[in-house]
């Protein structure tokens, strides 16, 4: 059985229906025996069953036997058949295949720039090995080799390495797709190869061998001299070599300002796909130039000598071409990281912000009640407040809005803190709570004790909300000048009602001319005065009132309540409400609500105007498109129809198993939860594509090591020779580690902090383009492109402990090796 249907009822008069939803009908056979034939409507649904292994051509036959089914048309003596479908099964996989393309858009960022910086690091360590292999190449020049062969001579390791490496990676590479494949997608999904990957292994390949010849190529235009001059010197940039910084720099800067300047786009354009490699090698550039400059400038101060290994450090760096050249590839592979990570990290923020949208508490029931008799139940089950909030949706002529209980927000919500950065959830709290309380009445007999000397005879009308959420009134009166206590039946209150207002006129409160003082000296229940009910409710002129209200100040004097008021002439209500609501009620707007008048309120509905003090970048259940409002500020002394309106009610994770038995017996079902939805997300297809941003900076931060361990192999024993000249002239051992040390530490430092300030900031930039998820409906909430600063620090002290450790053991390599004999096994 596929389906249980229980529809609502239509009558001409009143249209649709919306009743009580009951469980499905259960009866006998024999039921269905008494009832004719024709009179009988069967759907039949004929499912889509689809198996792992499908491809593109098996969903093309299957929308081609979808629109062929529409046509369907059938009949014979028993009845008809008609086919009606409700899928439109074209436009989901026009949607399904446009979701693919925008995924292959967002990955290829990280996909180019993986590529472009393991190419950067193959540059650098095929230079280094050119640069071990200089002797060689100056012995081969020396017995006078020509060219060609010189070139082959070069080029014979770098292309073997490649050689070897090529099916290594032709492993490496479906192991490493079928494992995430096994691990993250639906069980028996085949692992394709399409045609794309072979091109891309291709071009890698070839841009491989295009690196290694230009690696070579430098060694090889060096002349004689250089090559036979063992530690190769810094040398001023060659005119060509100026040119190419000059125009990199003017790409990077008209890049970013198209970027920064042009908006939000849609798909990711060919500059998103290189901005975080260019980034990442300008500013490895830039880290260069001035380490070098610095160093330089450093050791030609006087005041150096006061530190021997601090001189010997600066000296190292502003003369050791090869100390500065890691700079580059270290920068561009930490740029990448931090790319990568911050993409993967915003992408799984946007995903818990679209599920607190959804379901905004750990468990969201739907309630049968309307949002009085909700927010009753909340109270009745958690006085405390500590598990429940009833909340609400309303939709109006105005803005669409959220209404909740406000008191619970922070202690029930689901609040993301990029929704309002900078904001805390109490804070949000503390701006919707109305500043006073409204009091809660318990009996059958509620009444005032007032004096007046405004007008003869005044009666004042009492606004009480009951716990089903019934707007009550009773009238009690009249007052004269005298003071006196008056109380009228109320036996709706005996459960506790809510006194939202009083309205002071004439009989039946009705408008009268009046000027003068009312002095309302306390509520009376049930015969006891409740001090509380004047003292604590902040009671001001209501923000519902008219024109004709004649209020001019209301006071607290000691436990009574003063209410100056003056008609001037006119006939007028005193109008008073209880919580101290202000006349432009405070809410929180989301940032694609209706637009804000310039002077700073909505036009809202029920003649209300509100005050949005706080604007977030989604709200509970509307999204972007809401305002998030107080129940008590939306409805004291105000009539708002909630009653055909969904209301739900918020419960914690934490909340007690007998309170959520409660709940369902008195009819609210679970229907959402916040773990779910998460799930839902992160197993959604951008979410499962998005994970390879993550794999990416695994991989670069490998490569990045890896290079670095290799170049300081590379190093080792020129820099262990330096060592040993310096220990000879009698420079203590611990003094030529620290200059190591030294050396290490800012080098790596540099590079460490351009590519951490390159990679956050080709983040912030790429992260307005790209697409992170798949957006439904307006409810949606952007993507919020920001630096998350602690996630810098985080990775800046990775960074910092890494290279940190990385300059120890170079330094304790260099000296361990370093004697006088390492000299004279040089020179032999």
């Amino acid at each position: 059985l596929d389906r249980l249907a229980s529809l609502p009822p239509y009558s001409p008069e009143r249209g649709p229906q919306l009743p009580y939803r009951p469980a499905p009908l259960i009866v006998d056979r024999s039921t269905f025996d008494a009832i004719d034939p024709a009179e009988w409507l069967v759907r039949l649904d004929n499912r889509l069953d689809v198996p792992p292994d499908w491809s593109s051509d098996d969903l093309a036959t299957a929308v081609a036997s979808a629109e062929a089914m529409k046509t369907t048309s059938a009949s014979d003596q028993t009845g008809s058949l008609t086919s009606v479908s409700i899928n439109d099964l074209s436009a989901i996989a026009r949607e399904v295949h446009g979701q693919q393309q925008t995924a292959r858009s967002s990955i290829a960022p990280a996909v180019l720039s993986l590529v472009l910086v393991a190419l950067a690091l193959l540059l650098r360590l095929l230079m280094a090995a050119s640069e071990a292999r200089v002797p060689e190449l100056a012995l081969a020049s020396l017995r006078g080799l020509p060219s060609r062969q010189m070139w082959r001579l070069g080029l014979s390791e770098p292309l073997a390495v490649i050689a070897a490496a090529l099916p290594v990676g032709a492993v490496i590479g479906p192991v490493l797709a079928l494992v995430l494949v096994r691990w993250w997608l639906v069980p028996g999904l085949p692992l394709p190869f399409p045609a794309a990957s072979l091109w891309a292994a291709a071009l890698v390949v070839v841009a491989a061998v295009a690196v290694a010849a230009f690696a070579v190529g430098l060694v090889l235009r060096t002349t004689l001299s250089g090559l036979l001059a063992g530690v190769r010197r810094p040398t001023a940039s060659g005119r060509l070599a100026l040119v190419g910084q000059l125009l990199l720099a003017a790409v990077v800067l008209s890049v970013l300002a198209s970027k920064l300047t042009g908006g939000r786009g849609g798909q990711p354009d060919a500059t998103d796909l290189v901005l975080p490699v260019l980034l990442a090698v300008f500013a490895g550039l830039v880290a260069t130039k001035l380490i070098g400059s610095v160093a330089t400038w450093w050791t030609r101060q006087r005041r150096t000598t006061r530190s021997l290994a601090g001189f010997v450090a600066a000296r190292a760096i502003s003369r050791r071409r090869e100390g500065t050249l890691v700079i580059l590839p270290i920068a561009a592979a930490i740029a990448v990281c931090v790319f990568g990570a911050g993409v993967y990290a915003s992408a799984a923020e946007w995903r818990a912000s679209v599920a607190a949208t959804r379901a905004p508490a750990a468990e969201v029931y739907t309630s049968q009640l309307n949002m009085g008799q909700t927010i009753g139940v909340s109270r009745e089950l958690d006085p405390d407040g500590k598990w429940l909030m009833a909340v609400t949706t309303l939709q109006t002529t105005g803005p669409q809005y959220v209404v909740l209980d406000a008191s619970r927000l922070a202690n029930v919500a689901s609040w993301p803190g990029q929704w309002t950065q900078g904001r805390s959830l109490e804070e949000i709290q503390q701006t919707l709570v109305p500043p006073g309380q409204v009091p809660v009445v318990t009996g059958t007999r509620i009444g005032l004790r007032m004096s007046q000397d405004a007008a003869p005879g005044l009666t004042a009308e009492i606004r009480l909300v009951t716990s089903r959420g019934d707007i009550r009134a009773i009238y009690v009166g009249p007052f004269g000048a005298d003071e006196s206590t008056i109380s009228v039946a109320a036996p709706f209150c005996a459960s506790g009602c809510r006194l939202e207002g009083l309205s002071i006129g004439g009989r039946s409160a009705e408008p009268i001319a009046m000027r003068g003082t009312l002095t309302v000296a306390g509520i009376v229940v049930d015969g006891q005065e409740d001090a509380a009910a004047i003292s604590e409710a902040q009671w001001v002129e209501s923000p519902t009132a008219t024109s004709a209200s004649s209020v001019s100040s209301t006071e607290l004097r000691g436990s009574s309540l003063v209410v100056d008021v003056d008609s001037e002439g006119q006939q007028g209500v005193a109008q008073l409400g209880a919580g101290g609501i202000p006349a432009l009620p405070p809410v929180v707007r989301g940032y694609d609500a209706d637009v804000v008048p310039p002077e700073g309120a909505f036009t809202g509905a029920f003649g209300m105007n509100v005050d949005p003090r706080i604007t977030s970048e989604s709200l509970p259940l509307l999204g972007p498109a809401g305002v998030l409002i107080d129940y008590s500020t939306l409805t004291t002394d105000r009539i708002v129809p909630t009653q055909d309106n969904t209301t739900y009610m918020f419960a914690n994770a934490d909340t007690p198993e007998s309170v959520r038995q409660e709940l369902v017996g008195r009819g609210m079902v679970p229907t959402y939860s916040l773990v779910d939805e998460k799930r839902t997300l992160d197993q959604s297809a951008y979410a499962l594509a998005l994970r390879l941003y993550a794999v990416i900076a695994v991989l670069v931060l490998v490569m990045a090591l890896a290079g670095l361990v290799v170049s300081t192999a590379v190093q080792l024993p020129v820099r262990r020779r330096d060592a040993a000249a310096l220990r000879v002239v009698g420079v203590r051992r611990g003094t030529v580690m620290s200059a190591v040390a030294r050396e290490f530490a800012v080098v790596l430092g540099g590079a460490g902090l351009a590519g951490i300030a390159a990679g956050s900031l080709a983040q912030y930039v790429v992260l307005r383009t790209i697409t992170l998820g798949y957006v439904e409906n307006l409810s949606t909430p952007r993507l919020v492109s920001s630096i998350d600063w602690s996630q810098v620090a985080i990775w800046t002290v990775a960074a910092s402990v890494v290279l940190g450790v990385a300059a120890f053991v170079s330094a304790s390599l260099t000296v361990r090796g370093a004697r006088g004999s390492t000299l004279r096994e040089t020179a032999r």
